[in-house]
């Protein structure tokens, strides 16, 4: 897996309210600090840009944890079929991130190769006909 391919950039929507402490300005300047954001930025008063590693933290983690820390996510079904996809693609990265597929499939080469040269020449025409 390439190094870049390990960070996400998402626009978390925030639910829209008038109270300042509760918009993304402050949303930014809470999650900040935490380890595996790279950068979060609002991009309006109800946007956060986002950019996190997936080898420290997911969407779905970053969603709990705006949820935590008070600040309510837009839940309109549009935004939440988005946010359920990012957190079903996310997984999939996830699980699959520690496995080396070339390792696998160099291995397996070797078995079948050396069984096929282990047989007669003959037992594939005997299995053919």
């Amino acid at each position: 897996m390439d190094d870049s391919d390990q960070y996400r950039c998402r626009l978390i929507y925030l639910k829209q309210t008038n109270n300042i402490a509760k918009q993304a300005q402050a949303a930014c300047e809470a999650v900040s600090g935490i380890e595996g954001i790279i950068l979060a930025a609002p991009l309006d008063c109800y946007s956060v840009h986002i950019i996190y590693s997936l080898n420290d933290i997911s969407f779905e983690l970053l969603a709990d944890l705006f949820n935590e820390l008070d600040f309510e996510l837009d839940n309109s079904i549009l935004l939440s079929l988005r946010n359920t996809i990012f957190q079903f693609l996310e997984t999939n990265v996830r699980d699959n991130m520690s496995i080396d597929v070339t390792k696998s499939i160099n291995e397996s080469e070797e078995v079948d190769s050396s069984r096929l040269l282990s047989q007669p020449s003959d037992k594939y025409w005997e299995d053919y006909h």
